[in-house]
């Protein structure tokens, strides 16, 4: 006698359809995943190396490094994670912002190539010794200028009569070369002052005015495409305003006398800012608001920068990094967390939803950031075991992140579709 099958046959067409299968062709299909996942492997790497440090120092040790932990940290965290997220959106969404079509693939792999080979060879120069930290920046340097030229020819041959967004992040990008020139005069010379230069440059004159732009430019659109009765509200004159706040902060730093003319009047515009895009209702639709939410960060950090300043100049320290950090973890991680997830969620097929993981982890990254910040606002004996926390808490964070959306930079699209 014939035995019937213990489970149903699957109808046809019914069947789960099994999980795209890792490949080198599927990684290189596109700029977002050949950027995208050197910048996790590399926030994972130099997150990791500075729980370390911080754990070392809560025992009394130092790692033994040929450059200074402190300034290494400054370069790393700047260049080392934050370019490579901006390399991918930008050659994805620029040319659409454009027109244009994207760019080759040989172009849009030999620039995060040439930095990702830098940046190892700069944190093999931690053990080995500056000289290998200056080919590492030089490498890094020729990739990024890559960037730089590959999307102004991208402005250039654009029909849009309005670019004003690209060309604003054009303009950061070259600023962003220039804060590399200033780091390779201070490795090939020892002064601190290049140092100084690179990180008033690469904050204020680059990854601030970059986060700014592509904010202006993106939240209120994705904002009107799920909230009913969404009014966008993106005034040219708020751009301009906003760059100008980040541009003079950092002109004032450099030149060393307050900047409490720049912070105040864009705590206040930061705040109203979010206000009019409206930061509670987005928080209806969960991943339109990671965007919010992070975007809210900017005027905690500047309101901290008025009462930083303002105490100054009665002679009063106050606050420590805790303005600095609102806006660096505050700010700058949380919105690549949400940019980035918003981006790998359309571009692997998948439903543009933040999932209860997801979420949990985004709120965990706003945690470690308020760790952070409270580091330099608590009693000494406390500031040490935040830091420990912080680094530790950011790196469990982006470990969970990374094993959620690396896999998806090694596998085809599960919709089928290219890119």
């Amino acid at each position: 006698m014939k035995m019937r099958p213990l489970s149903p046959t699957p109808t046809p067409g019914l069947a789960p359809k099994p999980s795209p299968a890792v490949t080198l062709p599927a990684f290189l299909q596109a700029p977002h995943r050949v950027a995208f996942l050197p910048g996790m492997v590399f926030a994972i790497t130099l997150l990791a190396g500075w729980s370390l440090e911080m754990s070392h120092r809560l025992t009394g040790f130092a790692l033994p490094l040929a450059i200074p932990a402190t300034l290494a940290h400054g370069f790393l965290m700047l260049y080392g994670i934050f370019p490579f997220f901006m390399t991918g959106f930008i050659l994805t969404a620029g040319p659409r912002w454009l027109n244009v079509d994207a760019p080759s693939r040989a172009r849009y792999l030999t620039i995060p190539a040439l930095m990702a080979a830098g940046l190892v060879l700069w944190l093999a120069a931690l053990a080995l010794g500056p000289g290998l930290a200056v080919a590492g920046l030089l490498s890094y340097a020729l990739g990024f200028a890559g960037l730089v030229l590959v999307f102004g020819q991208t402005i250039l041959a654009s029909p849009q009569p309005d670019r004003r967004h690209a060309i604003a992040v054009e303009l950061a990008f070259i600023v962003g070369v220039a804060g590399l020139m200033a780091a390779l005069y201070w490795l090939l010379s020892g002064d601190t002052l290049g140092w100084a230069v690179m990180r008033d440059l690469a904050l204020w004159g680059f990854l601030l005015p970059v986060f700014l732009t592509v904010s202006h430019r993106m939240v209120p659109f994705f904002s009107s495409g799920v909230l009913a009765g969404y009014t966008v509200w993106r005034p040219n004159w708020l751009l301009y305003a906003l760059l100008a706040g980040s541009f003079g902060h950092g002109l004032l730093h450099i030149a060393a006398v307050t900047t409490l003319p720049a912070d105040l009047p864009l705590a206040l515009l930061l705040a109203y800012t979010s206000w009019r895009w409206q930061l509670r209702a987005s928080l209806s639709v969960r991943l339109l608001g990671m965007l919010h939410l992070a975007f809210a960060w900017l005027a905690i950090g500047f309101t901290l920068y008025v009462l930083q300043e303002g105490a100054a100049l009665f002679g009063q320290p106050l606050l420590g990094l805790a303005p600095l950090h609102a806006i660096t973890t505050g700010f700058f991680l949380t919105m690549v967390i949400a940019f980035v997830t918003r981006v790998s969620l359309g571009h692997s097929g998948r439903p543009l939803e933040a999932s209860p993981g997801v979420w949990r982890l985004y709120l965990a990254a706003h945690w470690m950031a308020l760790a952070r910040v409270l580091a330099d606002l608590l009693p000494a004996g406390l500031t040490s075991v935040l830091y420990v926390v912080a680094a530790g808490g950011w790196l469990l964070t982006l470990l969970c992140w990374g094993r959620l959306f690396i896999p998806a930079y090694l596998k085809r699209r599960e919709d089928g579709k290219p890119g």
